[in-house]
């Protein structure tokens, strides 16, 4: 009896220990992990227009959502709204890519623009990971304010802008009338754009020495995800030959902050 109780024993230890093996095995040989995910939207605008509503670009809501793994399978494709109820998916091991998007991308325009974000990870053996993908705008937004005085010296006036690499050689307008800013497609890290300020005097404020119609030409640096306002004034100083000028000044707008930037300008 001792004996068939001591084998008895020994069996049991033998299988605890095969089964603890066993368990361990499984864990180290895991071939997948569990993601899960935040989605965040930076949108330094915060401005509704006429042509649009920046505000739907800051409701991630909105957002598409495609997780791919590292052989660019797609394992997840679902609307940001739908991370409300999300508990996670199942990724193999190895690097995986989490891209979050909305809107429509442009060269420039005024009633649509694209927020992007990304981040890219490693999935190790049974392991949990949560990651947030930060989404900002690919542009920068432009606007132009004639002061009230340019109508009683300038019959009429208007800005152009060009330069970036996405527009080429194409050009783009702010007449006198306008109001609804243009959103410019932009590299990271920023691109310089060009401006052009054209003026047609009335002719009891054209300078002898002038023509009636002039231009003033600049340039200054665009960032992503940050709004400029460009302020155009007259300076006139009344004297027998009646010299009139412009004043231009920079305004940079990004999350509820001003300040002027220095422009170089030249009159052609």
């Amino acid at each position: 009896m001792k004996k068939k109780t001591w084998m008895l024993g020994l069996a049991i230890a033998l299988g605890l220990s095969l089964t603890s093996c066993s368990q361990e095995s499984n864990l180290a040989e895991s071939k997948q992990g569990r993601l899960f995910l935040n989605l965040k939207s930076e949108t330094g605008f915060s401005k509704t227009t006429r042509a649009l509503n920046e505000k739907s670009y800051a409701n991630t809501d909105n957002y598409q959502i495609v997780v791919t793994d590292k052989n660019d399978n797609v394992k997840l494709n679902c609307k940001g709204s739908d991370l409300q109820n999300f508990t996670g998916i199942t990724l193999p091991l190895g690097g995986f890519k989490v891209q979050a998007f909305y809107g429509e991308e442009h060269a420039y325009s005024r009633d649509a623009f694209y927020v992007y974000g990304e981040t890219v990870g490693n999935i190790a053996g049974d392991d949990m990971q949560t990651v947030t993908v930060t989404c900002t705008p690919t542009c920068g937004r432009i606007a132009v304010n004639f002061a009230p005085e340019m109508a009683t010296y300038y019959q009429g006036y208007n800005v152009t802008f060009t330069g970036t690499e996405a527009m080429g050689t194409n050009v783009i307008s702010w007449l006198e009338n306008d109001t609804e800013p243009w959103y410019v497609k932009l590299n990271e890290g920023g691109e310089t754009i060009s401006f052009t300020i054209t003026t047609t005097t009335k002719s009891e404020y054209v300078d002898g020495n002038k023509n009636s119609v002039t231009t003033k030409t600049g340039t200054f640096k665009l960032d992503r995800n940050k709004a400029y306002k460009m302020n155009i004034s007259p300076a006139y100083t009344p004297t027998t030959e009646g010299q009139l000028d412009i004043n231009v000044t920079i305004d940079e707008s990004t999350n509820d902050s001003e300040h002027d930037i220095e422009i170089d300008v030249d009159w052609i």
